[in-house]
């Protein structure tokens, strides 16, 4: 490019010429004389004008036929005869110098005047890809109907100010509507589960057991008679559904609303029917898709059934997750994990036991009791744990005072050095990976158990040697406790030990008041034989004074968001993390409050606490916005951002929940 390109793409003068036309007319008032020689000027001028800017045409025709675009070492050929559709725009302004025939062919835009606007046939285009250095438009660009692939350069000169960028089009509809109907119709492998089979048709009469599957079978039917499917029964409880992934995006569209017409249907003891869905998407055969689905399942049972999960091979997505979890009555799986945790013990040579990150009473509880099992079997035993962000101190003091365990609590660090391949990692009280005490713990040993209550988050561990997950339970340290009945003697657990647990239960239950059910009382009971006292575990619950003035000062920032939840946020940075949990807790007291958030700064993140009665779910609250927990109690940490801006996030995630949850109410 040269100066006479830049002359070429001036802009016209007509606004000028009518200004100095409008002055030679005011003259008139002064001399007609002068106006008249004013406008014959004028007009003079303009025709002038009028010739040069034809010349200025032809003379860009010229031009352009002697731009050049390289098509290899031996052939070239001129912008105007290039086959594919292509254009010049201004670069500061997108205005349309110039199209070639190929261009306005392929467009149907026949109407490109010069200066014509390019965002006008194409709004959402934009030319950051060339600034930065790219020579093709990332995606597909879509003029109306039609689609292509934009490839551009940028022509500029450094003794020339303007940038005009030539750009070249491949039509490509053909292939996006073909690659379009290709993923529509995608398979996709579904498994349909009755959650509570067993108790629908406990105690029910032959034709009541009948008549409350049929009304299933029916349900699920006429849900799925909508889409191209097929759909059949293989288990007394189960179902295989097959459909395309067109179908999938409309049924998930309706929140998988077979969830809420099965839960219409009751047994005659009043148990409400539930569903799980496990989907399996993106899958390159049906093998892999239906591997898929099993997983996604097994995900939806865990974090407590009445849900759908999509699986693809990089993340789950949810719906639903509504009802309460289903407390089992067996304990042969706590029976069968036990011994063949006894199995794994006895073939390693040491023990490491590991909560979450800020470990509370039932973290801490949960793995003294594992380290009582440990220490019963004759096994070196270690709890990793942070000591300065624990919000258990009391509880791993009381430990600690115990003759011969004043080494049983190390550091993250301390365990990485002592640790072998043949050592045996248990996780208690957390299934994800990214939540453990540590990381690069949990990722250098290779043999791992776990023993966790939280429903499921889409992140968690898998390659554990064993695990332990029952979302029904009221804590881990219930859960340990049931497995402690088939490991250890009741006579071989310390006293301090049997409190420890105890506290991790009565943390939880908020005091045996939620989430409580037969075996909570059972797994209480036992501990009582062993020897605690729940004088000595309420102690653990005290708090000094000036703990007591800040739960109150976050109580009293506390409003009411609708729909039966309290907010309180603090702008103030909160000590222990233990006091918002105390604040929430304190909230559900409140007659008409239902559950409870707390939020409150922690260096640059805010730190969000959530509690409730059982009737909103703020584990699906929480994870909205990042965290996770279970029904009752959960938790998010927002990295980064400051509680001003996080309390609209809390608020939308808190809205969402309860139009989620009234719709539900409402089918």
């Amino acid at each position: 490019m040269d100066k006479k390109l830049k002359r070429l793409i001036q802009p016209g003068y007509h606004f000028y010429f009518a200004i100095f036309l409008l002055f030679a007319l005011s003259c008139a008032y002064v001399s007609p004389v002068m106006a008249a020689i004013g406008v014959a000027v004028c007009a003079c001028m303009y025709v002038v004008y009028r010739e040069r800017e034809k010349r200025r045409r032809r003379e860009m025709m010229v031009y352009l036929q002697g731009v050049t675009l390289d098509a290899g070492h031996s052939s070239r050929s001129s912008i105007i005869d290039f086959p594919l559709p292509t254009i010049i725009v201004r670069a500061s302004t997108n205005d349309i110098l110039w199209t070639n025939d190929a261009f306005c062919e392929a467009t149907g835009h026949w109407d490109c005047a010069p200066n014509t606007s390019f965002r006008e046939l194409a709004p959402d285009f934009d030319t950051h890809w060339l600034a930065e250095g790219k020579g093709q438009y990332p995606g597909e660009l879509q003029i109306d109907q039609r689609f292509f692939w934009v490839y551009g350069s940028l022509m500029t000169e450094k003794d020339v100010d303007e940038v005009l960028l030539v750009l070249y089009f491949v039509p490509c509809t053909e292939y996006i509507h073909c690659r379009d109907r290709y993923t529509l119709s995608r398979p996709i492998v579904s498994i349909i589960s009755i959650d509570n089979y067993e108790e629908l048709t406990k105690n029910a009469t032959d034709s009541e057991k009948s008549s409350i599957l049929a009304e299933i079978d029916r349900k699920i039917a006429q849900w799925a008679e909508d889409s191209r499917s097929l759909l059949r029964k293989f288990d007394r409880d189960k179902y295989i559904f097959v459909l395309e992934s067109g179908d999938l995006s409309k049924l998930a569209a309706k929140k998988f609303s077979v969830l809420d017409d099965v839960r219409s249907i009751q047994s005659r003891s009043g148990v409400v029917a539930t569903l799980s869905i496990g989907i399996g998407k993106e899958g390159e055969t049906f093998s892999e898709c239906y591997r898929f689905a099993c997983v996604a399942l097994d995900m939806a049972l865990s974090r407590g059934g009445d849900q759908a999960v999509i699986k693809t091979k990089y993340n789950f997505e949810f719906f639903g997750g509504l009802s309460k979890e289903l407390e089992k009555r067996t304990k042969v799986k706590s029976r069968v994990v036990a011994n063949a945790l006894m199995q794994l013990i006895r073939d390693s040579s040491q023990v490491m036991i590991m909560g979450h990150q800020s470990s509370d009473m039932d973290s801490v509880g949960a793995a003294v009791g594992m380290a009582c099992a440990v220490r019963v079997h004759g096994k070196p035993v270690h709890i990793v744990v942070r000591k300065d962000r624990t919000l258990a101190k009391e509880l791993i003091d009381k430990i600690e005072a115990v003759e011969g365990n004043s080494g049983l609590f190390i550091e993250p660090d301390e365990a990485m050095v002592s640790c072998d391949y043949n050592t045996l990692l248990i996780i208690v009280d957390t299934n994800r990976p990214d939540y453990v005490e540590s990381p690069p713990l949990l990722e250098s040993i290779n043999k791992v158990a776990v023993v966790d209550h939280h429903r499921r988050a889409a992140s968690y561990i898998e390659n554990f040697a064993l695990n332990l997950h029952e979302p029904y339970a009221s804590s881990a340290s219930e859960l340990v406790s049931e497995l402690l009945q088939y490991m250890v003697q009741t006579s071989e657990i310390q006293r301090e030990e049997a409190e420890c647990l105890l506290a991790g239960i009565y943390l939880d239950t908020k005091g045996f008041s939620i989430k409580t059910g037969v075996r909570t009382f059972e797994a209480a009971a036992y501990l009582k034989r062993a020897g605690a006292e729940m004088v000595e575990v309420k102690k653990l619950f005290q708090s000094t004074f000036q703990e007591y003035m800040i739960c109150q000062k976050i109580i009293s920032a506390a409003r009411d968001c609708g729909g039966g939840v309290i907010l309180a946020v603090s702008e103030e940075e909160i000590p222990d993390r233990a006091l918002a949990a105390q604040a929430a807790d304190a909230l559900l007291n409140i007659i008409g409050v239902r559950a409870s958030v707390v939020a409150f700064r922690q260096g640059e993140d805010t730190i969000v606490s959530a509690r409730s009665l059982g009737q909103i779910n703020v584990q699906i609250i929480m994870e909205k916005l990042g965290g996770g927990g279970n029904i009752t109690s959960a938790g998010a940490q927002l990295r980064g951002v400051a509680v001003e801006e996080a309390e609209p996030r809390v608020l939308d995630a808190v809205s969402e929940y309860l139009a989620e949850n009234d719709r539900s109410d409402k089918t």
